[in-house]
């Protein structure tokens, strides 16, 4: 059972209402500080990686491999959940993830004073995995606990609306330090730039734990029935609803992987393009995604997951494609990029809502585990799959990264058109599809003010009084 210092046999529910709003508004704060050091990550360890002389392959297995141990650390997780505090996990993930930081800026220097140089490209991929390990560890409870915390008819909105300053915020700053490290890189100082980066993931990631401390966190007991076994969820695979959205993410994502670990190489070795050029490009769908945010959420909450799910899915199998044709800045981003943003917002949130959605609170962590496990394992059998067609395997017929492209692409096509019509909705929806007046540009400009549905209400409640 969760310990707080309020004492929760005295909170009433007026009092619990207002802390999980306090703590809403404290998860964006953490989100943005958090998520600034994860994009950090995300955006900046493989060119870091490739300036220290990795291979192709060693990128595509410290990326596939990382998003294995993820899910392994989330089992790890999840099972700590039914034992200890959902706060103490939290802060043990996020603390272990800190920790790595400086690992990384002593790779840097080993790498500039010409010690162990060989072998620091393998010590880097031991060192992330590490790093994706805690990620892991904080997932289950995360979402256990912010499954307690947000309204369910406000979900769609909510996260949307998360997403949306947490994002704009690194794209922001990882936006100003890739024009950083490309003086330095002009500089001939580039291992330097890698540094201070580096140093600022190491702080946010503190801040950021910091303000999980300042969370509350429901009561939540955990009951030997709500145990899930592994042979359990593996059985209910092709049977339930559940199992068949689980079987069709992974096997999309294994095609996604077929490919995703080679676009960065492939616009910095085969594209030229420089790092600022890279940072900008990499980000330009996330940004088309701000715009579209709460528009998205507001369409998941009315409409239904699964429709937000199926619009997603009918733009992603066609992104590798395009790959082939565009070779420009302008070409990626107006022919691929934009679809990109579109496409993956539409698609990630609504699979983060459907878990909501079909799992309780108390099997939640748990089922995210093992859901994540099942991707994280298609993302290491394709990036495998990948690396050793663009490592090992001489492709003679056509450019190497185009032949994996156009792999991705159908492997994606094929599990969209098997997968998505056995997926169904489960809430009772009343909505109709095509309420234009929902989707005006009043309503899309209401939700990004951040605002709540009773903000109005409150307003009006007001006036009438005075």
């Amino acid at each position: 059972m969760d310990t707080n210092s309020i004492s929760l046999d005295s909170i009433d529910s007026k009092l619990e209402d207002k802390l999980k709003r306090k703590t809403m508004n404290i998860s964006i704060a953490e989100g943005s500080f958090g998520v600034f050091s994860s994009v950090i990550a995300d955006n900046y360890v493989v060119p870091f990686s490739l300036s220290i002389n990795s291979t192709p392959f060693q990128v595509g297995m410290f990326t596939s491999l990382g998003n294995l141990i993820s899910p392994l650390g989330q089992i790890i997780g999840s099972r700590k959940t039914e034992i200890k505090p959902r706060k103490s996990i939290l802060l043990t993930g996020i603390l272990g993830q800190a920790s790595i930081w400086p690992l990384f800026l002593i790779i840097a220097i080993l790498y500039q004073l010409n010690i162990f140089q060989s072998t620091l490209p393998w010590i880097l991929i031991a060192i992330f995995l590490v790093y994706m390990l805690f990620a892991g560890i904080m997932t289950p409870p995360w979402f256990s606990m912010m499954g307690d915390i947000v309204p369910d008819n406000y979900r769609g909105r909510y996260f949307a609306k998360r997403n949306l300053i947490t994002q704009s915020i690194a794209i922001i700053n990882v936006i100003l330090l890739s024009f950083l490290l490309d003086w330095f890189n002009f500089q001939n100082f580039l291992l330097f730039g890698f540094i201070l980066i580096f140093i600022i993931g190491f702080f946010t990631r503190l801040i950021s734990a910091f303000l999980f401390t300042k969370h509350y966190y429901p009561p939540y007991i955990f009951e030997k029935t709500d145990h899930i076994k592994i042979t359990q969820f593996i059985k209910e695979l092709p049977k339930s609803n559940f199992g068949r959205f689980s079987l069709f993410v992974s096997l999309l994502t294994f095609g996604q992987w077929i490919a995703k670990p080679f676009f960065s190489v492939y616009m910095l070795t085969q594209l030229k393009f420089d790092f600022s050029l890279y940072i900008v490009i990499n980000l330009s769908s996330s940004l088309v995604g701000l715009f579209i945010f709460p528009l998205l959420g507001r369409f998941s909450d009315k409409f239904g997951n699964v429709t937000l799910l199926r619009a997603g899915a009918l733009i992603i199998p066609f992104l590798p494609f395009f790959w082939m044709i565009y070779r420009t800045p302008l070409q990626i981003f107006l022919g691929i990029q934009i679809f990109s943003g579109i496409g993956w917002t539409a698609f990630n949130l609504a699979t983060s809502n459907f878990i909501y959605d079909n799992i309780s609170s108390k099997r939640r962590g748990k089922y995210i585990a093992l859901y994540n496990s099942l991707i994280g394992i298609a993302t290491v059998l394709g990036g495998f799959l990948g690396s050793i067609l663009i490592g090992f395997i001489p492709i003679t017929f056509m450019d190497t990264y185009h032949f994996i492209f156009l792999l991705s692409g159908i492997t994606r096509i094929a599990v969209v058109i098997f997968f998505i019509p056995k997926i169904k909705e489960i809430r009772v929806l009343t909505k109709p599809i095509l309420n234009v007046k929902s989707l005006s540009i009043h309503k899309w400009l209401y939700d990004i003010t951040l605002r709540h549905d009773n903000y109005k209400k409150q307003r009006l409640k007001k006036k009438t009084e005075s």
